[in-house]
């Protein structure tokens, strides 16, 4: 029993010595102590998030004026691939890619009558203008 009246006597003794430091305080520092416990237990029974929000809104804050700094890229938006599908083959492209090595190039003179060609459809927007 000796063992378990110690632990009372050291509380009883720790308490009697807390007590007395406390009557010796003057009242302004009771004060300030007794405000300190009433923040420190607010700030104990406060939400976890509550105390990151204003880190995540700063986040956030920094990203939104990195991405509106930056602007647009100096070559301009890149143009996406694209794939050939079997949506997008014509019966021409088939039979290109099916004669292999045997389809014919265009030379320069056939290319630029060609070309003289579009021009001409398009001025006349009809479509029909072959020379």
């Amino acid at each position: 029993m000796k063992d378990e009246s110690r632990p009372d006597q050291f509380e009883r003794r720790a308490r009697e010595a807390f007590d007395a430091s406390i009557e010796a305080m003057d009242a302004d520092t009771r004060s300030r102590l007794r405000q300190s416990r009433h923040r420190a237990v607010a700030a104990a029974t406060q939400p976890r998030w509550k105390s990151w929000a204003p880190v995540g809104a700063l986040a956030a804050g920094v990203l939104g004026a990195a991405l509106l700094l930056r602007g647009p890229s100096p070559e301009g938006p890149r143009p996406r691939p694209m794939a050939a599908t079997p949506a997008t083959l014509t019966q021409g492209t088939i039979e290109m890619i099916a004669a292999g090595d045997e389809f014919e190039i265009a030379t320069a003179d056939e290319a630029l009558e060609f070309y003289r060609w579009v021009e001409q459809a398009t001025t006349n927007g009809a479509g029909e203008g072959r020379s």
